[in-house]
């Protein structure tokens, strides 16, 4: 048999050990983030320990009822001292907890190239599609196979994570790991279906409303939308239902870099999303303290949205009057 490699054998040989765990995620955490935590959550339960996705008390989490279990969320940190598992995130000051350090073993499993290997247990891999990919290769170092419910979570978040299998950083073992999730029942149609056919029709409104206001930059390299809180007031729509927007901007022909820039009622006042085809916009984004992919990336301040467009604007503008970002 082919020797783990030695941080996925750690986190391994953490796992076995644990008997009562809490599990973290990004704020504002999307689908793979979630469902890594619904695999890591059925992994545990396997494996006869305790665990319980842990966030704070105003923090949305999109698809709740269709990627995790019932009852599988607390809202409020772990007890002190509990070992705690950071899926999907960078570091831990992004964490959708209020935690500034944590006293208790931490454990950090992550796919972005960004990540600070924060933990005692690092497993990052900033070539892989997603973090429930991850999860999918520590089950399988298990010997651990996902409940049905569990890998049709993974398949969604590997999904979302990809763009559907289309992004570049979908590799063979991709396919190999979504292929091994539906020989465990899980359903790429209705992976689809979770990810692009649960909107509502504010939505959709809103959409209309981002694209309608969006500038064009750089000769049309660059494509920029803002929203603010009167937008979300005069369609009736959630600020958490701005999802594919910004890659929808992305779309357009001649675009390399588009970035939404969305006015927030709590926490940051703003949240920066940025896509691009070429651009590394990770740097971007980690000039206002953000971070994430090379093409997807974000960030927050408390910067007006008007003085967030200007700014991202300028930088846009600066970047791409050369030949190449």
């Amino acid at each position: 048999m082919k020797a783990l490699p030695a941080d996925l054998a750690a986190v391994c040989r953490r796992m076995k050990t644990e008997r009562s765990v809490g599990l973290a995620v990004h704020e504002r955490p999307d689908t793979d983030a979630l469902a890594a935590a619904a695999g890591m959550l059925d992994l545990f339960a396997q494996l006869g320990a305790e665990a319980r996705l842990h966030v704070d008390q105003d923090e949305h989490l999109p698809l709740e009822e269709l990627l995790l279990p019932s009852g599988a969320v607390t809202r409020g940190p772990p007890p002190a001292g509990r070992p705690l598992y950071a899926l999907d995130c960078g570091s831990l000051e992004r964490l959708a907890l209020r935690l500034t350090s944590w006293a208790g073993i931490v454990v950090n499993i992550d796919h972005h190239h960004d990540n600070t290997r924060f933990g005692d247990v690092v497993y990052v891999r900033g070539e892989a599609s997603s973090t429930s990919e991850l999860v999918c290769d520590i089950a399988r170092a298990l010997g651990v196979r996902p409940s049905r419910r569990a890998a049709q979570a993974l398949l969604a978040g590997i999904s979302f994570d990809t763009g559907h299998f289309r992004h570049d950083s979908t590799s063979a073992a991709t396919f190999e790991t979504a292929a091994w999730l539906v020989g465990l029942g899980a359903n790429v149609t209705t992976a689809f279906s979770m990810l692009y056919e649960q909107g509502s029709l504010e939505a959709l409104r809103l959409w209309a409303r981002a694209v309608s206001g969006a500038r064009l930059l750089a000769g049309g390299r660059a494509l920029v939308a803002t929203l603010r809180l009167g937008d979300y007031a005069a369609v009736g729509a959630g600020e958490e239902e701005t999802e594919g927007i910004v890659d929808s901007l992305r779309a357009v022909a001649g675009v390399e870099i588009a970035a939404l820039v969305k006015e927030q009622s709590r926490g940051p006042r703003v949240r920066v999303s940025l896509r691009s085809s070429s651009c590394d916009v990770s740097a971007i984004a980690a000039l206002r303290a953000g971070g994430g992919h090379r093409l997807a990336a974000g960030c927050s301040c408390d910067d007006g949205p008007e003085e967030v467009t200007a700014w991202l604007s300028s930088e846009l503008e600066r970047r791409l009057s050369t030949a190449s970002c």
